[in-house]
C-alpha cells in the first residue's frame, strides 16, 4: 500500500523521512477517517489560495509575456491531428515533426524541421526547408520552394493536409 508524507509526497515503505521536504512521519490514504490524502489538501469547506499568487498578484512566466502575437493559423483537415488548429505568430515559424518545432505535426513523411512559414510586412511567406517529400500549396502537383500564402489557401506536408486563415 503506497503511503505519503504530510504535503502528499508519496513515499518508499521503508522511508521515515520525505526526500523531497524532510518531514518525518507518513499518512496511509484510507488508515483512519480524518486523515487527509494527495486529493485532499484543504478541510472541507476552507477555500485554498492558488500557489502562484502573493498579495494579489499572479506570477506569469516569462515565456509567456514574450510570445509574439498570433496573426493566423492552420487548421489540420485530414490525418491524426484532423480538426486540430496551430497558433501562427508574428515572425518565423517551424512546422515539422521535430518536438522543438513551432507547430509539431504527427506524421512519419513529415520531415523534423519541414518548412518555415514567416509573417513579415503584413505578408505571410511558405518556404520549404529542403524536406525529404516537399511542401504543396492548393492541389498543386509540384512542391514549392517558397510561396506567399493567402487567406483559405490550403498546404500539403507530408500526408497531411492544412487549411491556412489569417488575421
Amino acid at each position: 500500500m503506497a503511503k505519503f508524507c504530510a504535503n502528499g509526497h508519496q513515499m518508499e515503505d521503508s522511508w521515515t523521512v520525505c526526500p523531497y521536504c524532510q518531514k518525518t512521519g507518513y499518512q496511509t490514504p484510507g488508515a483512519a477517517p480524518n486523515v487527509k490524502t494527495r486529493l485532499e489538501s484543504e478541510p472541507a469547506g476552507a477555500q485554498a489560495a492558488p500557489s502562484a499568487t502573493s498579495g494579489g498578484r499572479k506570477t506569469v512566466l516569462l515565456t509567456d509575456k514574450r510570445k509574439p502575437p498570433v496573426v493566423g493559423w492552420l487548421v489540420a483537415l485530414t490525418g491524426e491531428q484532423k480538426g486540430e488548429d496551430f497558433r501562427i505568430r508574428d515572425g518565423q515559424n517551424i512546422i515539422g515533426s521535430a518536438a522543438d518545432a513551432d507547430i509539431v505535426l504527427r506524421d512519419t513523411a513529415i520531415s523534423g524541421k519541414h518548412a518555415s512559414l514567416r509573417y513579415k510586412d503584413q505578408k505571410f511567406f511558405l518556404t520549404d526547408l529542403d524536406s525529404t517529400n516537399g511542401t504543396f500549396v492548393n492541389e498543386g502537383a509540384d512542391p514549392v520552394a517558397r510561396e506567399e500564402l493567402k487567406d483559405n489557401d490550403t498546404l500539403r506536408i507530408g500526408d497531411v493536409t492544412l487549411k491556412f486563415k489569417c488575421l
